[in-house]
């Protein structure tokens, strides 16, 4: 299923049937890997049969060249080489799972997993799940209007922390755990900062990330930090609302080491 519902890169989802589950194959990590290879064995059958789709529907074509107007993408064949050859970059599931978690392990880029719960109640039905790459939206949303949408420059993490989690996870298991990092992210990310709040209120501390691994069933992930650093302390800007990091934000190690307080981080 492709998702154009936003001016974001579009990405190729895989979706878990409850009924062809049971039916096909016993678990969702079976089918994962199955249509895995099938995609990288049949890309040309995949991007034909796509094509075909969006031409014989007139209104899905209208939104998708509606799309095509702020990404580099010439024309529909040139977004379709394009998905066929992405591997899967989102998992949508009822609940994650260990079993889901041990296979996702296969995938050199490990997809992200968000899970979507349908509740039912009289004749009405409401759907309620994770929002996708939330995390990123802030520095995507300045893009907007831009033909590089995937090209979002960070390479660091800034997590806010309590002090007894601060010594906790940071100073004494070099980790920071319990994180929601997309894959986009995952991917670019090489630095952890930390945000001690309350009575700091600033930056003082930054790491190298050494990997990053799923956190238990959660959905999030541990990060494993290594060449821990201390630098002159980034303070919170005095009498200047939303500049406290209230979860994870993005910024980058040049910004960091020059940032002579902390709403720098987020130029």
């Amino acid at each position: 299923m492709l998702d154009f519902s936003s001016n974001k890169q579009p990405q190729l989802y895989f979706v878990e049937n409850e009924l062809a589950t049971h039916q096909v194959y016993s678990h969702i990590s079976e089918q994962i890997v199955r249509f895995s290879a099938a995609i990288k064995t049949s890309q040309n059958q995949i991007r034909g049969k796509l094509l075909e789709l969006i031409k014989s529907n007139s209104k899905l074509q209208g939104e998708i060249q509606n799309y095509l107007v702020n990404t580099r993408f010439s024309n529909v064949d040139e977004l379709m080489i394009f998905l066929v050859e992405l591997p899967i970059k989102i998992v949508l599931v009822n609940e994650i799972t260990t079993v889901l978690n041990d296979s996702l392990d296969v995938f050199k880029e490990r997809p992200d997993v968000v899970t979507i719960k349908k509740y039912v109640h009289n004749s009405e039905i409401a759907y309620v799940y994770e929002p996708m790459r939330e995390e990123l939206q802030e520095l995507e949303d300045k893009k907007i209007g831009s033909k590089k949408l995937h090209e979002v420059e960070f390479d660091t993490i800034v997590s806010p922390a309590f002090e007894d989690g601060f010594k906790h996870a940071y100073i004494n298991n070099n980790a920071w755990w319990a994180i929601r990092i997309s894959q986009k992210a995952r991917e670019k990310l090489r630095y952890l900062a930390i945000y001690e709040k309350k009575p700091v209120m600033a930056v003082r501390h930054y790491a190298t990330i050494d990997r990053i691994e799923p956190y238990k069933d959660s959905g999030k992930f541990i990060v494993h930090l290594k060449n821990k650093k201390t630098i002159q302390p980034i303070k919170l800007d005095r009498g200047k609302k939303g500049v406290a990091p209230q979860s994870s934000r993005f910024t980058t190690l040049n910004k960091l080491l020059s940032a002579k307080k902390l709403s720098d981080l987020w130029k």
